[in-house]
This record gives structure tokens, C-alpha cells and sequence, in this order.
């Protein structure tokens, strides 16, 4: 099992999802608090596992409720996801990946690790 990973910065939070393999699946959004980045964390862990895939990279793509995984390409043609949350709304993104299909893969591995614990704090 993964683990979720809150770094704090001036004040400011964010978190990262990381996969059992140490890898980071997804990266927050900063939050002003604490508590709010671990109330941005309950939210991925009560709506990452069932949420749609929504890919804007297609023509003609279909809109799907929140919470969804929207898919986006950038200007050198790599794709990522952006989480939306139905609470928190766009919360967290992924990182760029040459090949849709590998993306496609860490949704799927997000997908199977958002139920995991918080990292111990470091301090």
C-alpha cells in the first residue's frame, strides 16, 4: 500500500499520493492549512476509486461528473490528469507521460492506492 506524504512550505501544504513503489501518483493543489490539505486527502480517499475518466484529448469528449479523472495533453504532446473532487473541486494532477496508455495505467494504480494511510510526520 501506498501512503499519502503532506509537505508544508511557509505555512502553505500540499501532498503527495505515493505508490507502494515510492513513486508519486498525483500531487495536490496548496493549501492554505493543514487541516484543509487533509480534508483535500478524505476527499481523494472517498472518490478516487470509483471515479470516471474523462478525456478532453479526443474530439467531441463526453463530460462526466465530479469526481472524474480529466485527461489532458499538453503542448509537446504528453498527457496528464488533473483529480476533481465533487467537495474540493480540481485538487490534484498528475505528472506528464509520453504515451496515453501509461497514463491510463497510473490512474488505474491511483485508482487502487487512494485508500492509503498518511506518512508519519518527519518532525
Amino acid at each position: 500500500m501506498g501512503q499519502y506524504v503532506v509537505v508544508e512550505n511557509e505555512g502553505r501544504y500540499c501532498f503527495n499520493l505515493c505508490a507502494s513503489n515510492g513513486h508519486i501518483l498525483m500531487s495536490s493543489i496548496i493549501f492554505p492549512s493543514k487541516d484543509e490539505c487533509l480534508h483535500g486527502i478524505e476527499c481523494v480517499r472517498a472518490s478516487a476509486a470509483d471515479a470516471e475518466i474523462e478525456d478532453s484529448t479526443v474530439d467531441a469528449f463526453v463530460r462526466e461528473p465530479s469526481p472524474k479523472f480529466r485527461i489532458y495533453e499538453d503542448f509537446d504532446g504528453h498527457y496528464f490528469f488533473r483529480f476533481i473532487t465533487q467537495d474540493a473541486g480540481d485538487i490534484a494532477r498528475s505528472h506528464t507521460y509520453e504515451h496515453k496508455e501509461s497514463l491510463l495505467r497510473r490512474i488505474e494504480r491511483t485508482r487502487a492506492e487512494c485508500d492509503s494511510s498518511l506518512a508519519a510526520d518527519e518532525n
